[in-house]
């Protein structure tokens, strides 16, 4: 909540760095923050979560192109940017349907599917000229907006990205092209594909989904206890490239082993998400100043290549994710 007033007008500030400050808001997290906070308001019934939902909705709104699409922080175009602010959207048209914009939705939607490659790929607003196997979140929330709108082209749109994914997949199971550029991927978007993964299994429930996704999951597995702890960066050998650890990722892979344990009834899955919890929770900064309070940053340790000295908005919401899946009610779906 901090972040969102420190962005002004709705927008949660994209992070909060040691030595700078607070950066402007950030329409992509703003976006997926959006289901997170509402899910804990169906839990709670906390009308300031509520409230914080509705300002962020209003100021996405205020800053989405005539085309559909959403841009970054330097003033493009971004094909993940808006996929990302998509989710959020879905979100709403399901859990929150008076809260519903079915034209911001439906032209983010059919921004997308224009963006998209012949091959279901994306490249433009990619951030460089190649295709990236972390837009399959992009591609699994094509196809809930093409269910939610009633289009069949988007489904299928969404689905052929999933489709070009999973072709990306390595006979070890890791994924080719995962990372931001050419040098090793951070687990952030790691588990990025993971999660696309088993958002479009859920949406079309087509089972190559799952199994790909479980072909990566198991040497992350293995790899996390051959290293004590999942690390900041790995070759696509499953060596590690960066022996710290990148905090967002783990609380993203704590979220995704209890989705796999609940998919999955594996206990090794829902230990192992308790394990990362436990150490992010002895990672959450507690202290008196309100700007940290609450906080993880990017890296352990703090001075760490991912987010240098800094504390990303989206880190604490998957963090939150991870905590919410993890107390098992009809509410956190």
């Amino acid at each position: 909540m901090e972040a969102q007033k420190a962005g002004g007008g709705g927008g949660f500030a994209h992070s909060y760095h040691l030595l700078r400050g607070w950066r402007p808001p950030y329409p992509e997290t703003t976006g997926y923050i959006i289901s997170t906070l509402h899910r804990l308001y169906r839990r709670t019934g906390d009308p300031a979560l509520r409230a914080s939902v509705v300002a962020a909705l209003t100021w996405l709104k205020s800053v989405q192109q005539v085309d559909g699409s959403f841009m970054d922080l330097q003033g493009r175009r971004q094909v993940f940017d808006t996929g990302q602010i998509l989710i959020g959207l879905n979100y709403i048209a399901e859990h929150a349907p008076e809260l519903r914009d079915e034209d911001m939705l439906a032209r983010a939607a059919r921004w997308l599917e224009l963006a998209q490659q012949e091959d279901g790929s994306f490249v433009v607003g990619a951030g460089n000229p190649v295709a990236h196997s972390y837009c399959a979140r992009v591609g699994a929330a094509l196809a809930a907006a093409g269910r939610l709108l009633k289009e069949d082209r988007l489904q299928r749109a969404g689905h052929a990205n999933l489709c070009w994914t999973l072709a990306q997949q390595e006979p070890n199971g890791f994924f080719r092209h995962l990372s931001f550029d050419r040098s090793p991927p951070y687990l952030h978007t790691m588990i990025y594909v993971l999660e696309g993964l088993l958002d479009g299994y859920a949406e079309i429930r087509d089972p190559r989904l799952l199994v790909a996704a479980m072909r990566f999951a198991e040497p992350l597995l293995a790899v996390s206890r051959r290293d004590q702890m999942l690390r900041s960066q790995y070759h696509s050998d499953f060596t590690i490239a960066n022996a710290q650890k990148c905090l967002t990722g783990l609380a993203q892979w704590a979220d995704v082993c209890l989705r796999l344990a609940d998919l999955n009834k594996q206990n090794d899955y829902r230990g192992e998400a308790l394990n990362a919890i436990h150490f992010l929770k002895r990672r959450q900064i507690q202290c008196g100043d309100r700007r940290l309070n609450g906080g993880l940053w990017g890296s352990d340790p703090l001075w760490g290549r991912y987010m240098r000295f800094a504390i990303p908005n989206w880190g604490v919401k998957f963090f939150m994710d991870a905590l919410l899946t993890d107390r098992k009610s009809p509410t956190t779906a």
